[in-house]
């Protein structure tokens, strides 16, 4: 296993020093609003999304048309509404596959089945990066008061670490922090209470006098900019 240490940078600045995905097949898995997708499809790749939520999923197909004009023929997206348990790719047809924020969303019941389909799909010399948030920080101690992700995140990471090393050759890992800059409570406050894609809090949860609280106390000091940890673990040549 190699690991680099890096200080503020971005998810994609990161994706950009490790992976390479001009003229490869890419899946996007629990892409969401597929902005990675995009990303990925802009860098060369042709990219098959999937999302299994039906809402998402819905938008998605929406948005498809307009999308892939942006992109030649040979970098466009296809989306379909599955899970990363059933991957709807043929074995050994897909050079990699990213999860961004989406494998702390996987059931812990479900881990070895995802990676054992990943394995499937992955062409010899494939790569399956995990893009996940750290559970750690000032921005993290608000959040946990509505939405606690701490116990799923480390089961992902656990999942990494533990298939990771019976499932693939080897293993990179980058740790950096992205910068999350507010005007203050109302901006965070919006944000979340209106995100339409988490059904786990409701605007109530978000928007308490304890939030609001712990919010102030912590992001006052700063100018309300937060540093928020994360990492990327990529296996690489599945076994």
């Amino acid at each position: 296993m190699t690991t680099q240490a890096r200080s503020a940078s971005s998810d994609l600045l990161e994706l950009d020093k490790l992976l390479h995905v001009d003229g490869l097949r890419i899946v996007d898995a629990g892409c969401g609003s597929m902005r990675f997708s995009r990303a990925l499809a802009n860098r060369g790749a042709q990219v098959l999304a999937i999302d299994p939520d039906p809402v998402q999923a819905k938008i998605n197909k929406t948005l498809l048309a307009d999308i892939n004009a942006e992109n030649s023929p040979e970098n466009t997206i296809e989306f379909v509404e599955a899970g990363a348990d059933a991957i709807p790719a043929d074995d050994q047809t897909i050079d990699g596959i990213l999860f961004s924020y989406s494998l702390h969303h996987v059931p812990m019941e479900l881990y070895r089945k995802v990676f054992a389909e990943a394995v499937r799909v992955l062409k010899p010399n494939g790569f399956m990066c995990a893009m996940e948030p750290v559970a750690e920080g000032e921005l993290n101690e608000v959040m946990s008061l509505f939405h606690d992700e701490k116990q799923v995140r480390a089961d992902a990471q656990l999942a990494l670490n533990t298939l990771g090393k019976t499932m693939f050759n080897e293993t990179e890992v980058v740790e950096y922090f992205n910068v999350v800059q507010y005007s203050g409570w109302d901006e965070f406050a919006d944000h979340y209470a209106k995100s339409s894609y988490n059904t786990h809090y409701s605007e109530d949860n978000v928007r308490n006098n304890q939030v609001e609280a712990l919010f102030e106390e912590r992001g006052k000091p700063l100018g309300y900019r937060f540093e928020c940890p994360m990492k990327i673990t990529c296996l690489k040549n599945p076994i």
